[in-house]
């Protein structure tokens, strides 16, 4: 027996059982084969797929909201497009603020009754802003996480203007108004941590290493001259005095054979200027090999003082730890 095509727009994404009843979609087609049921009340087809990222996962609750909710913490960070630590986006709970009320009752999300006051649309999802998100966010992420969303909001990676480019100073004043609210004093550690110009989630895990061994700062994806005024490129890292840069190499820079033959030539007139290039992988940022790391960055800054770790923890010579 066949079954009665759904009428638009219900068979082209996640649509809310009581607004399809009202459209006389009868009780027995919404019990159809064909439909998934991510949520009480919602129904999607199985032609669109099961949703495994937060946006995916955001849409299907859509249906069941109601006008004074919206997405938070860090299901707002994604859905503006700023990084969430490896795993997370596909395992994490939906996060969302009710503004008043008991909020949502369902396996996956969690409600919390925090005000929605300025409250946007992004991605047809309404969302508190990102400021918010990521003040919002010092409950769930850890100091890190909470970094490289500071990172991202300082820099250039959300698609979104309202998410990106903002000044340290706009951070700091969300801190400050946030006080006293849960999860505020980690995510005032992070502030401190945060820098402009970092350009990946990569890249500030890379930092706050060397930071934390006690290493000298490096200037961030700052464009590099040689001595004759020549373009040479903009290293993740740079130490200008003694002409080092390092830069993170994830497995793009490998499988793309465009981007493989530019990171060659860019090594190259960096090496003609005299530059030393430290390059680095996901693998270098652990354990033992970071440790490594550390070392051979020293060594190129001439730091001579003596350094052991201790755990996680490196200490100098001179009994300070870091």
């Amino acid at each position: 027996m066949s079954r009665s095509p759904l009428p638009p727009p219900f068979a082209e994404g996640p649509f809310g059982v009581a607004e399809a009843a009202r459209s006389g979609v009868g009780p027995g087609r919404l019990r159809g084969s064909d439909l998934l049921t991510p949520h009480r009340g919602v129904r999607v087809t199985t032609d669109c797929g099961a949703a495994v990222d937060v946006l995916g996962r955001a849409r299907l609750l859509v249906p069941v909201m109601e006008r004074s909710w919206a997405f938070s913490h860090t299901t707002a960070l994604a859905i503006w497009g700023l990084p969430l630590p490896v795993g997370l986006e596909r395992r994490a709970e939906l996060h969302v603020s009710t503004g008043r009320g008991r909020g949502p009752r369902r396996g996956g999300v969690v409600a919390h009754r925090t005000a929605t006051t300025g409250a946007t649309v992004v991605r047809g999802l309404r969302v508190v802003d990102p400021l918010t998100a990521w003040v919002q966010s010092g409950t769930v992420l850890g100091l890190d996480g909470l970094v490289a969303a500071g990172d991202a909001l300082c820099g250039d990676w959300s698609p979104h203007s309202a998410a990106k480019g903002l000044a340290p100073a706009l951070l700091a004043e969300r801190v400050a108004l946030a006080a006293g609210s849960r999860g505020v004093a980690r995510v005032r550690e992070a502030l401190d941590l945060v820098r402009p110009g970092v350009e990946s989630p990569k890249e500030t895990e890379l930092r706050l290493l060397l930071q934390r061994a006690g290493l000298p700062e490096f200037e961030l994806n700052v464009e590099t001259f040689d001595e004759a005024g020549r373009y040479l490129g903009k290293p993740d890292l740079r130490d200008l005095d003694h002409l080092l840069s390092i830069e993170y190499e994830g497995d793009e820079h490998r499988t793309d054979p465009q981007r493989f033959r530019r990171d060659i030539a860019r090594r190259e007139r960096f090496a003609d200027a005299g530059w030393r290039t430290i390059r680095v992988t996901e693998a270098d940022l652990h354990g033992r090999a970071g440790r490594e790391l550390v070392t051979r960055v020293a060594r190129c800054l001439s730091i001579t003082s003596r350094v052991e770790w201790s755990g996680t923890v490196l200490r100098t010579a001179s009994g300070s730890t870091s």
